[in-house]
């Protein structure tokens, strides 16, 4: 059944794995994803989708600390772009693709962020995922 948490916590695993996209194995084909900036990036990007799966689990499980999990996730995540712009445009990558997954990946950020912190619309997820 379609409910608002059940599309929630695709939405929230869907927002997590997307940070797959800033792994080497995503990066443009022929560049050196060999240097500590790519493998920093890519432990981060992982921890970063783990935790993201972590917070879903508990979204289902309705446990009140998945929001917890998911903010620290996006904090991570966020903390995960810094490695990953300097690898990528070091390695060659064009500025406008480093830049558009850097946005991406903020807004993204700014969503989870929104929906979990500001009062009225933290009151209403917290009414569709423990209700």
């Amino acid at each position: 059944m379609f409910t608002l948490r059940t599309m929630g916590g695709i939405a929230l695993l869907m927002a997590g794995s997307s940070w797959l996209w800033l792994t080497p194995t995503f990066a443009t084909r022929g560049l050196d994803t060999s240097g500590i900036l790519w493998s920093i990036t890519m432990v981060l990007s992982l921890v970063t989708i783990l935790g993201f799966c972590v917070a879903t689990w508990a979204l289902f499980a309705k446990w009140g600390w998945w929001e917890y999990a998911a903010l620290a996730s996006a904090g991570l995540g966020l903390l995960t772009l810094l490695p990953y712009w300097f690898a990528a445009v070091r390695s060659g990558e064009t500025v406008g693709t480093a830049t558009w997954n850097a946005f991406v990946h903020v807004l993204m950020v700014a969503v989870v962020a929104v929906l979990l912190l500001v009062p009225p619309l933290e009151r209403w997820v917290d009414q569709q995922v423990m209700g």
